[in-house]
């Protein structure tokens, strides 16, 4: 089943230069012989859309079976966070699954900050829609905390699953073309007085708030924008296919895409006062 949803996995929306034609390379028989081609070409694209529906409503009537292990994942992990919540050893790995999960395989910014946030998240997971518009969710569940009132922090993605009619040999399978964040309902901080979101620095949580794509294509912002909605595309693709299905390996360190900044700078940081201890007990055992 993954190899199927990998083959036929949705690609980002992307604008390509338009081509100039050709058509004074072929005579008119051969024009009509590539018109012909092009027709049955077109058949196979039309194919490839219903194929690419009955896929996504196969995935659909599997989401439940897939949940129901999913939810299963919840509560051995709820059940060893109430078991082991004393324990201050064990609060720095399995009670903190999801935070180390996305310290392994999340390729944007997590700080300090929002690494504290994020002990308390307790779940991640996906959910399809297939009427009346192909989108995903992606849904962060929490455990009450001191941050904000959300016990779900979501953002969706929008799948256009047809050509374009005015260039509808220019499809190659879905795409996403669309996503929204959703708001966070920070509380006002006991000690400052002030919200507790991230403010100007970046954050994890900027995820929830994506940039909108100026409709003119001459914005000087578009192609900057554009850039950002690509990533978070890709990310958003990869966190839905990969990363919550495999948490466990991500969790362990069999797997590991990409780790984000912070965990690389940490492993440095380690890795060097090692050295330095090192270094200065062999200039001990010398003297």
């Amino acid at each position: 089943m993954e190899a199927m949803r990998n083959r036929t996995a949705a690609r980002v929306k992307y604008t390509a230069a338009p081509k100039e034609s050709n058509d004074a390379r072929f005579t008119e028989a051969e024009k009509k012989t590539i018109t012909e081609l092009k027709q049955l070409y077109l058949e196979t694209i039309n194919l490839d859309v219903a194929l690419q529906r009955d896929i996504y409503n196969m995935e659909k009537k599997y989401e439940d079976k897939h949940n129901a292990i999913f939810e299963k994942r919840k509560k051995i992990l709820d059940e060893f966070r109430k078991q082991n919540c004393g324990d201050s050893e064990s609060n720095q790995s399995v009670p903190n699954f999801w935070l180390k999960v996305l310290k392994y395989s999340y390729t944007e910014f997590i700080s300090k900050k929002d690494e504290k946030i994020l002990e308390c998240l307790c779940d991640i997971r996906t959910h399809l829609h297939n009427d009346p518009v192909v989108k995903f969710d992606i849904e962060f569940h929490f455990d009450p905390n001191d941050y904000f009132t959300n016990t779900v922090l979501t953002k969706t993605y929008f799948l256009n699953c047809l050509p374009d009619p005015d260039d509808p040999l220019a499809y190659d399978g879905a795409e996403i073309f669309k996503c929204e964040g959703c708001e966070i309902n920070w509380k006002v901080s006991k000690h400052t007085k002030e919200k507790e979101g991230p403010g100007d620095q970046p954050s994890f949580f900027d995820f929830f708030s994506p940039p909108q794509l100026p409709n003119d294509t001459e914005d000087p912002n578009y192609c900057d924008v554009n850039a950002i909605l690509q990533n978070d595309f890709e990310l958003g693709f990869y966190l839905k296919e990969r990363v919550i299905p495999k948490a466990v390996i991500f969790f362990t360190g069999e797997i590991a895409d990409c780790q984000s900044s912070s965990e690389s700078e940490t492993e440095t940081d380690d890795t060097e006062d090692e050295s330095d201890a090192e270094e200065e007990s062999s200039n001990d055992a010398d003297k």
